[in-house]
This record gives structure tokens, C-alpha cells and sequence, in this order.
């Protein structure tokens, strides 16, 4: 119970993390995309894709649906932005700052889902794995009791 508190709590945090983003974005349209703001405002989205990553690889395969589905709108909107964040870079001359920083985003985002494919896969190998200790278990059980009971009707006599 606690855990699944905990889980919508950073769920709730990368919504407010994408909302502050859009806002940013808002506030740099209109004062003109200076480069100061651009780049506080490429700050923000590179947290909020962080976050987004954070939470996604601390509860693959844990998420409910309604969560997945906050977490797929998020990185949509996320999607959004960069396209707008592209425009805002290319109309203050930093076309190039905008590629370097996407490529490092980029690698960090191939990492990222490199890692989520991993920790399913661990997931998959630790939940076969605890089936096949259930079997054994249970197998030595009921071996167990075979065993104590041909014990017993052979002594009864």
C-alpha cells in the first residue's frame, strides 16, 4: 500500500514537472526566446525527461494502466515541446547548441530504454524463477508426506 502511495506521488511529480515545462515554454514565446531562457527552459526538460525515465524504470511492469497511460501523455507532451524548444533554438541562431544538447538527450534516452529492457527481463528471469522454487517446494512437500505416510502404514502393523 505504501509503495503504490509512493508510486503516484512521482507519477503526480512528472505531471507538475510537464505542466512547469509548458509554462516555461509559454513564457519564452513571449519574451522572445532569449538565450538565457532558452536554455533555463532546456534545463526543464531535461529534468522532466529524466523524471519521466526515473519513474518509468523504477516500476516497469508495476504501472496500472491509468498510470501508463499519464506516463504515455507525458512523454507526448514532452514530444510537443522539444518540437517547440526546436523552433525557439532555430529563431535564436543556436540550431547547433539545440542538435549537441538533443544528442546527449538522445543518448540518454537510448541508455534509459536500454536499461528498461534489462530490469524486465530480470523481472521475467526472477518471476520464473520463483515459480519453479514454488514447484520445488511444493514437490518436496508432498514427497515428504508420501514418504512419512508409507512410513506410517508400514510401522502400524
Amino acid at each position: 500500500m505504501e509503495q503504490e502511495r509512493l508510486m503516484i506521488a512521482e507519477i503526480a511529480t512528472v505531471i507538475s514537472v510537464v505542466k512547469g515545462l509548458n509554462d516555461a515554454i509559454g513564457a519564452l514565446k513571449e519574451a522572445g526566446g532569449h538565450a538565457n531562457d532558452i536554455s533555463s527552459v532546456m534545463e526543464r526538460y531535461s529534468k522532466a525527461n529524466e523524471t519521466i525515465q526515473d519513474v518509468e524504470s523504477k516500476y516497469v511492469g508495476k504501472l496500472s494502466v491509468k498510470e501508463s497511460l499519464q506516463i504515455t501523455m507525458a512523454k507526448r507532451q514532452l514530444k510537443m515541446f522539444n518540437q517547440q524548444l526546436k523552433d525557439q533554438f532555430t529563431m535564436a541562431g543556436l540550431g547547433a547548441d539545440y542538435r549537441e544538447m538533443m544528442n546527449r538527450v538522445e543518448e540518454s534516452r537510448l541508455e534509459h530504454e536500454k536499461q528498461i529492457r534489462i530490469a524486465l527481463i530480470r523481472r521475467r528471469k526472477n518471476i520464473a524463477f520463483a515459480k519453479q522454487l514454488g514447484v520445488a517446494f511444493t514437490a518436496g512437500i508432498v514427497g515428504f508426506g508420501v514418504i512419512l505416510g508409507a512410513i506410517i502404514l508400514l510401522f502400524k502393523k
